[in-house]
């Protein structure tokens, strides 16, 4: 038993696992996702696919939205491989699960979808064309 005045040994410091118990779900899926992301990157997977370039772990694009009050939406674009994946995040337990990915390449170069008018087609040709003239009276 420690005795007044007496030295105590040092406590242990709490792993960072212990710091990770007290966290929000959603930031305990993000920082799993970053955890894999880092992981993938630094692997050796060009074997798996050899035709494309590993990604840079510092180079994903990563966004998010609320769904509603249980679910988010996480985008996930590699711009470095052209690819996008969507997952919904749990508020509740944090499970994150993928909903969508693909390879965006050919997407970037359709000049327009789903596009309302004027059509980005019809606007260039309106600038090429420069400015109408104007009737004389």
């Amino acid at each position: 038993m420690p005795t007044a005045g007496a030295p105590t040994s040092p406590q242990p410091s709490p792993t960072p696992w212990h710091r990770l118990a007290g966290l929000r779900p959603t930031t305990a899926a993000w920082l799993a996702l970053a955890a894999a992301a880092a992981l993938l990157g630094s692997r050796d997977l060009a074997a798996q696919r050899a035709a494309r370039p590993l990604a840079d772990a510092g180079t994903l694009w990563i966004s998010d939205a609320a769904i509603d009050d249980a679910r988010r939406m996480m985008i996930v674009v590699d711009p470095a491989t052209r690819h996008a994946a969507v997952y919904h995040v749990d508020a509740a337990t944090g499970a994150l699960t993928l909903r969508s990915t693909r390879d965006i390449t050919w997407d970037l170069l359709v000049d327009d979808f789903n596009a309302q008018e004027p059509r980005p087609a019809a606007l260039k040709r309106l600038i090429q064309a420069g400015p109408a003239a104007t009737p004389a009276n």
